[in-house]
């Protein structure tokens, strides 16, 4: 039995540090870098803007410079993908994409993608793949570190707040009174050494620096779905009699807490001495209250399941709610459906007699369920109080409220589009759609929401296939009105586009499997898998902003898919035949606007090949080339629509014109991807013809070197031998000669003059 209690406990960070949870004190190191300009600490930010891969506060929006995988160089410093960077407000309205600072240089990531960075106060909130080494040297990188970092770029932490050894951890950086919390779930976590591992709710506190396990062995954890931001959680927990050793299987538990939580007993004030006494009277040792664990739930109870109509034979224990011993129904099990706007929506299956009812939805305002006096056992509604006797697609369901909180509509998505429909008047969600209260409001397929923009009544969502013709390698991205009636959304002739008729925005291509796009200021943000970009995921961003700086309206974006389209249309009516290779040479410089790269190109093949100037393209083929660089000739029409980008005029026969990076590529991706799009629409850059040496093999080119190296020695060496027979013969057939050495006269004339003058 104290095996069992063993297992339960609430720590601190010097436990957690010994089963792979790791903390440490936050701020105690930092790298040393040069502060930003600016006035970082300006504004404040509004709550939906937390939590994605953008952030706008005061004077600029910080964003992560694309998606970067945990295993890349994460060495600080050296990081530009996934960096996080941030962007003026003017440059952004400006589309001065280019013009971005880092304030992050190491890869913002995570495993899921229901969080990503936070900014509250004068700092941003963030995860890294770790870059600690175990014993043998190898990178921790499937750790993930959870950081921050000063706004201007100072007081990066080389440590950490927490360290988790799964970075799929699902987490959220909140604030409460002034301090920041990061919560996070423990998926699968073995505190004392369990066989198998639990899932545990934590808490940490960044100004105490402290741990704080908030709920022991949860069965599921549920955030906010669309305030990112809000440090209330839902949980459900299994409820176990530790007298007779029973988990019950037959029902569960809501409970709900924050992240500023202490340590307290789930069901009040309780005293659970007696109880946890009685629990280890079998043990050898009996209850000790100094040593031996307590029942841990920082949480309050929201629903108790317990019910005598099941064949359990359910026992009340302390951590059911009150009235529990007086209940007679049949057990609750609970699953959280959702947790939005306040209000939180679950389903509940009956439990009797071995068998199981259908998931009934039902949802609770979270002012009732806070309010002094709530019960979590008599506080469950009567079955006729749900709002639908199936709540199995209640996953697929987005609810829409008024100002006071009320549901006001909801959307269904199914295979044909969104079913628009609404509570009646007994409470009840109608999901038959009958043209009146419960229409389908779109037609085009099985939608995903991607955002939604309540200042102006749009949701913007995804479906598989581009209205535009255009192929989707992940989310489109489409858009229609939500606030119309059934008659709003009848277009009878097809031909009239407004607002409630849905328009797909040009052929933007978001990838899935990262953060969903945001919208800031009339701009769209999205990490890319348009044509040519699967393998760059960096954010581009699509400006959606008319003259009046306002959001274009559904007609205006169908007129801005038609301009679009035409330059595609007009490169494929070139005839090929006449004008070999232009339409392929076109669609590389509406991608790059790059003038000199195809008479660099010409030139190299003239040279180098001594290919005619004119092999791959007439003159007349590259004079049209140029003219639609420069946007005159056939292209004329297109030089009245023009917008800045980076500081240049882009025309509408341009894609930067429509959307454009944000941020930086990498050395290597920027290379990798110029030389893609050569590939994909210009001939190869040709090379000097080779040799027949050069055309060797590196091997080759070596044993060829040590083979004439090796034969030259042989061929002097032999030459040596034979010279010395030569010689030799030649010796013994030739007379020999002694040579007569002159004999000099050493005694002393003194009559020669030697100094004087020869006559």
């Amino acid at each position: 039995m104290r095996r069992i209690f063993n297992k339960i406990i609430c720590f601190t960070a010097a436990a957690v540090a010994a089963v792979g949870v790791f903390t440490v004190s936050a701020c105690s190191s930092t790298f040393k870098t040069g502060a930003l300009d600016g006035n970082y600490s300006k504004g404040e930010v509004a709550k939906e803007d937390n939590g994605g891969f953008a952030v706008k506060k005061g004077d600029y929006i910080y964003f992560i410079n694309g998606k970067e995988v945990n295993t890349a160089d994460n060495t600080y410093g050296g990081v530009v993908k996934g960096a996080v960077m941030r962007i003026s407000e003017t440059d952004f309205a400006n589309r001065n994409y280019s013009n971005v600072q880092t304030v992050v240089p190491q890869i913002a990531y995570s495993g899921n993608s229901n969080a990503g960075i936070y900014v509250y106060g004068d700092y941003v909130y963030y995860s890294t793949p770790s870059t600690e080494k175990n014993s043998d040297g190898e990178v921790q990188n499937s750790f993930l570190a959870f950081k921050s970092t000063k706004l201007d770029g100072t007081e990066a932490m080389k440590d950490y707040y927490v360290q988790y050894s799964d970075n799929t951890v699902e987490y959220r950086y909140v604030e409460e009174n002034g301090v920041v919390y990061l919560l996070y779930v423990a998926s699968d976590e073995k505190l004392f050494g369990e066989e198998t591992g639990v899932k545990n709710l934590h808490s940490y506190n960044t100004k105490e620096k402290s741990d704080t396990l908030l709920a022991y062995n949860v069965d599921s954890v549920t955030f906010d779905k669309n305030d990112l931001t809000n440090s209330r959680v839902y949980y459900t927990m299994k409820v176990t009699d530790f007298v007779l050793n029973k988990t019950y299987s037959t029902y569960n538990q809501v409970y709900t807490v924050t992240a500023s939580a202490e340590r307290k007993f789930a069901t009040g004030a309780k005293d659970y001495t007696e109880y946890l006494t009685k629990a280890f009277e079998n043990s050898e040792e009996g209850y000790d209250s100094s040593k031996d664990p307590e029942y841990v739930n920082c949480g309050t109870l929201v629903y108790d399941g317990i019910g005598i109509g099941s064949t359990d034979n359910l026992n009340i224990t302390p951590f059911n709610g009150e009235g529990a011993e007086n209940v007679n129904r049949s057990a609750f099990t609970y699953t959280i459906s959702s947790y939005q706007n306040g209000n939180l929506f679950y389903t509940r299956t009956r439990s009797s007699l071995g068998s199981t009812s259908a998931a009934l939805l039902f949802n609770e305002k979270e002012t009732d369920i806070l309010k002094a006096g709530w019960n979590s056992v008599s506080g469950n509604p009567e079955d006729d109080k749900c709002l639908i006797r199936d709540g199995s697609a209640s996953s697929s369901y987005t609810y829409l409220f008024d100002k006071n909180g009320n549901i006001e509509n909801v959307l269904i998505a199914n295979s044909n589009g969104f079913i628009k429909t609404v509570i009646n008047e007994n409470g009840e969600l109608v999901t038959k759609v009958d043209g009146e209260d419960t229409f389908y409001m779109t037609t085009n397929g099985q939608p995903t929401i991607l955002f939604i923009d309540y200042s102006n009544k749009y949701i913007y969502y995804s479906v598989s296939k581009n209205a535009n013709g255009y192929s989707v390698n992940g989310y489109s991205v489409n858009r229609v009105k939500y606030d119309g009636n059934s008659g709003d959304y009848y277009n009878p002739f097809g031909d009239i586009v407004d607002d409630y008729t849905p328009v797909c925005v040009l052929d933007l291509d978001a990838a899935s499997d990262w953060y969903k796009p945001e919208m800031f200021d009339g701009q769209i943000l999205f990490p890319t898998q348009t044509e040519n970009m699967t393998d760059y995921v960096y954010i581009l961003a699509c400006d959606l902003r008319g003259a009046d700086g306002k959001v274009l309206n559904n007609k205006s974006i169908k007129a801005l898919n038609d301009k679009y389209k035409g330059v595609s249309d007009k490169i494929a009516e070139i005839d090929e035949k006449v004008y070999e290779n232009l339409p392929k040479a076109l669609k590389y410089a509406f991608y790059t606007d790059d003038a000199d790269y195809i008479d660099e190109l010409i030139q190299a093949y003239v040279s180098i090949m001594d290919y005619d100037e004119e092999h791959f393209w007439s003159k007349q083929s590259v004079e049209k080339y140029k003219d639609f660089i420069a946007v005159q000739g056939d292209w004329s029409e297109y030089s009245k629509d023009t917008v800045k980008v980076n500081g240049n005029d882009v025309s509408a026969n341009k894609r930067d014109y429509y959307y454009s990076l944000l941020g930086q590529m990498n050395e290597n991706d920027a290379k990798a991807y110029s030389d893609l799009l050569k590939t994909n629409y210009l001939q190869s850059y040709p090379e000097k013809g080779k040799t027949w040496f050069e055309g060797l093999s590196a091997g080759a080119k070596a044993g060829f070197i040590i083979g004439v190296t090796a034969g030259g020695l042989i061929i002097i060496a032999a030459a040596a031998i034979v010279t010395r027979i030569i010689l030799r013969k030649r010796k013994d057939k030739l007379p020999s000669y002694k040579k007569q050495r002159i004999k000099v006269d050493t005694t002393d004339d003194k009559n020669i003059d030697v100094y004087s003058d020869e006559q």
